[in-house]
């Protein structure tokens, strides 16, 4: 039995699509189309604005009407994560108002919902031949306030993401860390959680740690520079082996920003912990995304970690409404328009995510399986529309052919042979050497 499994990175989507971009888009859905499973992660809410923005978001609040769905559907996805740093701009009401839409549509989802048992649950896509996949959603980027939670006999159950928490670490000499914590008494900028530790309120620092302010120093040499909170990893490795042992095939997406040191092309240690951990526990792929940036491609033990494919439509400069929040943050009008407000933020269209090609750089795997097997794996390069002079074409995907498929392959390659993976480019598509 062959199943094909075909996975994208963010769908920042938040406007129409215009007439001229069918011209372009054939190549692409076609190799969409050929799949059984077809994933995005919906990085945005649906709703019409009949709620409340958060006090915080994700750096720009998005959301986008629900009678343009269809444009984004159009790609033929079967699947849509919506567990991501965007989930809560617009609060409980939101997030409840896209599950609701999906849920309503009959769209299978994961990654949030009324409870915690409902965020972790993977939704399960029923294939040809009785053959089912079972889909999984992570969020490592999350605020605290949007983590769900589960019901007791007190109280109700949160709504929110399924999360993955994690701890940084940086690493200081026995002569630093003696400086920090002699700095630290000096100013008293530990006096607070001092307190809290001898009340009972905070647990005290791990043995060789010591915390300075809020941040977390330690003095052995071997530590990684950030784990995963241990709980939360095994609850994600435990549903995924409860999901394995009845379906055929899982799968997993994660959206994680965090980067290792300054190169944000490199994943944090926590993420690789979480990824591998989850094919261990019968994961039999990892889809990332979050970073808006190509991340390389890691072959573990025989399954692909994709540990970011970046953004696949990017729209941030579409959005329709930014609340007062943003606007005072820029010195605006609480009713300035969002396009007013995103040109202050860019300095003039200088600077963003919009302003550097790097961002609009992707790839789109496809993943055979025959019974239950990878037997195949080739990437579609794909750019996405950058500066074109259209307004309206900008950020929108399509298959990337001649030097710029080549340029996106040169860059893949380099980002996958830092994690062990030689890459080759053929016939216009990227494939794993060997």
């Amino acid at each position: 039995m062959t199943i094909k499994v075909a996975a994208t990175g963010d769908s920042l989507f938040t406007a129409s699509f215009p007439a001229e971009y069918e011209a372009i888009r054939g190549p692409l859905d076609a190799f969409i189309s050929d799949a059984d499973v077809k994933i995005t992660n919906l990085e945005t809410n649906l709703s019409d604005f009949g709620s409340f923005a958060n006090q915080y978001s994700g750096g720009t609040w998005l959301n986008t009407r629900k009678e343009l769905f269809p444009y984004l559907a159009s790609f033929g996805f079967n699947f849509f994560s919506n567990a991501n740093n965007h989930t809560m701009d617009y609060s409980y009401a939101g997030l409840l108002s896209t599950v609701d839409f999906l849920d309503e549509k009959g769209i299978a989802h994961a990654g949030t919902g009324r409870s915690l048992d409902e965020a972790e649950k993977p939704a399960i896509l029923k294939l040809a031949g009785g053959k089912t996949a079972a889909i999984f959603a992570v969020d490592a980027s999350m605020e605290l306030p949007s983590i769900a939670g589960r019901a007791s006999k007190s109280f109700a159950a949160r709504p929110g993401v399924n999360f993955l928490r994690h701890e940084t670490l940086f690493k200081a000499s026995e002569e630093e860390m003696a400086a920090l914590k002699k700095l630290a008494a000096a100013t008293s900028v530990n006096v607070y959680r001092d307190a809290e530790i001898a009340t009972g309120y905070q647990a005290p620092d791990p043995e060789g740690c010591f915390t300075f302010g809020s941040t977390l120093f330690t003095s052995e040499k071997d530590a990684p520079l950030s784990r995963c909170n241990k709980g939360d990893l095994a609850r994600l490795c435990g549903n995924i082996k409860k999901a394995k042992a009845d379906n055929d095939l899982v799968f997993i997406l994660v959206h994680c920003h965090d980067e290792e040191g300054v190169n944000e092309c490199d994943p944090p240690a926590y993420l690789k912990e979480f990824c591998r951990a989850a094919i261990d526990a019968g994961g039999a792929a990892v889809f990332g995304g979050g970073v808006h940036i190509l991340r390389g491609l890691e072959i573990y033990r025989g399954k692909p970690i994709f540990y970011s494919l970046g953004d696949f439509i990017y729209q941030g400069m579409r959005v329709e409404y930014l609340p007062p929040e943003f606007m005072e943050k820029y010195g605006l009008d609480v009713d300035a328009t969002a396009q007013e407000a995103l040109w202050v933020r860019s300095k003039g269209g200088k600077i963003g995510l919009q302003t550097n090609e790097k961002n609009f750089l992707t790839v789109v795997p496809k993943l055979t399986y025959e019974d239950g097997a990878l037997v195949d794996l080739v990437m579609l390069p794909v750019k996405l529309g950058f500066k074109t002079g259209s307004e309206t074409l900008e950020g929108l995907p399509y298959f990337a052919e001649g030097d710029e498929g080549e340029k996106i392959y040169q860059k893949y390659q380099k980002l996958s042979a830092d994690l062990g993976t030689e890459l080759i480019y053929e016939n216009g598509l990227i494939k794993v050497k060997g």
